[in-house]
């Protein structure tokens, strides 16, 4: 059970999320769709939440990354229940709603994902709306979704099994808290996880899909010393949190 800490009526969670995305600015990625002129809102085609308590204008954790964050007294169906008559569906193809998120994908570009998460935090509902260009390659299965402040660590591999994806993870508390979310989200978008390690220097899960049960994947994640900036130092302890998420056994492939 997760505790929460309340400051002045806002929750730890809500604040955390101010100082992450609100400090960063407006705006999503410069120029391109769907992160070009958001001026403060949201992508096309999404909204944000009617009834909230508080909110964030929304921010760039990155290039091609946008989050915008609330909070509401709402239960998260109420909240999930709102995106799924808003949203723009000749934008974004809906490709699963669950009990705690909901996944979407970018019609004119399938590897910008997104979806909407939701936490209850005791007195209320932590909303976050996310959309990232996950850089992926043609033909990756649209039902997979993107993680949790998950953002694309150069190109993606494949083979003959399936591909290779590398995730920059350093958004989220830790990399426990990264897998823990990303197999709740991974669960509402259809697939089965049927390994969970959340403690240890290596947390990671193992997932297979439920429409096509050949279709499996694992994420393994570490923390990687960032020894570009060292400048001669010998140790570094600056770096990030990455996973690696392996997709086996495509259909078609």
């Amino acid at each position: 059970m997760r505790s929460v800490l309340f400051v002045g009526g806002l929750s730890f969670a809500i604040a955390l999320a101010f100082v992450l995305v609100s400090a960063l600015g407006p705006t999503g990625s410069a120029g391109k769709e769907p992160f070009a002129n958001l001026h403060g809102g949201l992508p096309r085609g999404l909204e944000p939440y009617s009834h909230q308590l508080q909110g964030t204008r929304g921010g760039a954790l990155g290039n091609g990354t946008f989050e915008w964050n609330a909070e509401t007294p709402d239960p998260a169906a109420t909240v999930l229940a709102f995106y799924d008559q808003t949203i723009d569906r000749a934008i974004w193809d809906v490709s699963a709603v669950g009990r705690q998120s909901m996944s979407f994908t970018y019609r004119p570009n399938p590897s910008v994902r997104g979806g909407v998460r939701t936490v209850d935090i005791g007195r209320s509902t932590f909303i976050a709306v996310w959309v990232t260009d996950l850089h992926l390659p043609p033909g990756f299965p649209a039902a997979f979704p993107g993680g949790p402040r998950a953002r694309p660590l150069g190109q993606p591999g494949s083979d003959a099994d399936g591909y290779v994806l590398r995730w920059d993870i350093d958004g989220n508390l830790d990399s426990a808290r990264f897998v823990e979310d990303f197999a709740e989200v991974l669960n509402d978008a259809g697939w089965d996880v049927f390994a969970l390690t959340t403690t240890g220097p290596t947390p990671g899960l193992m997932c297979r899909s439920r429409s096509t049960p050949g279709l499996t994947c694992t994420v393994t994640t570490s923390y990687e010393l960032d020894r570009t900036n060292s400048r001669g130092a010998v140790y570094s302890a600056n770096g990030k949190f990455v996973a690696t998420v392996r997709l086996d056994r495509v259909a078609g492939r």
